[in-house]
């Protein structure tokens, strides 16, 4: 989190928050470092983009 930045505000609560559950983080705070050459969208810190390949 950025210094004198508030924290967002909880919109789904922590009981359904599937993508919270799953990758311990929110949606906002994926870091994405650079495109996919195949499908063209964002490769996440972990590697992963919208078609799976991995930019291989």
């Amino acid at each position: 989190m950025v210094k004198n930045q508030l924290p967002k505000k909880r919109i789904i609560p922590i009981e359904i928050d599937d993508h919270f559950r799953l990758f311990g983080k929110e949606p906002w705070e994926v870091e994405y470092l650079e495109r996919c050459p195949i499908c063209k969208s964002r490769i996440d810190e972990y590697g992963f983009c919208s078609c799976g390949s991995k930019g291989d």
